[in-house]
């Protein structure tokens, strides 16, 4: 079963529209001019943070509520990296990790084409037999046209 969504094709109540306020109708549609940035400044306020974030610009200090929320998460973020920085694992965990390495190197997986075959005597004799007998249908096939 197939529902008709399209709203334009006039069947059922999905054609009809809402009727429009004399507002809507009086007023023409316009584009309106949306700011980029604030007045008076080189750049927005997260350009600003980003700059101060990179060390190439000053502490911003003008800045809206969630600008400076975000300036202290960054803030602490920073803080909490510079001291994981200097964390030192413990010996024991290297140990550990060293002891779960697998003792030998792991091999990469060769292609098909370059790895060697090794073939028993039995298969060569019947792989043999079977070119052979395929030989003989072929050529009794051709000669008998």
């Amino acid at each position: 079963m197939l529902d008709n969504l399209n709203a334009r094709d006039g069947s059922g109540d999905a054609g009809r529209e809402r009727p429009r306020r004399a507002s809507e109708q009086a007023q023409p549609l316009s584009d309106r001019e949306v700011p980029l940035g604030r007045t008076g400044t080189s750049g927005s306020t997260s350009d600003m943070i980003n700059q101060w974030l990179d060390g190439e610009g000053p502490e911003p200090v003008a800045v809206n509520a969630d600008a400076a929320r975000q300036v202290d998460l960054w803030r602490r973020i920073e803080e909490e990296s510079e001291r994981r920085r200097h964390l030192v694992t413990p010996a024991h965990v290297k140990a550990q990790i060293m002891a779960a390495l697998p003792a030998d190197v792991p091999q990469m997986a060769m292609p098909w084409w370059k790895k060697s075959i090794q073939v028993s005597p039995v298969v060569a004799i019947a792989a043999a037999a079977g070119l052979v007998a395929l030989g003989a249908a072929i050529g009794n096939s051709v000669r008998i046209r």
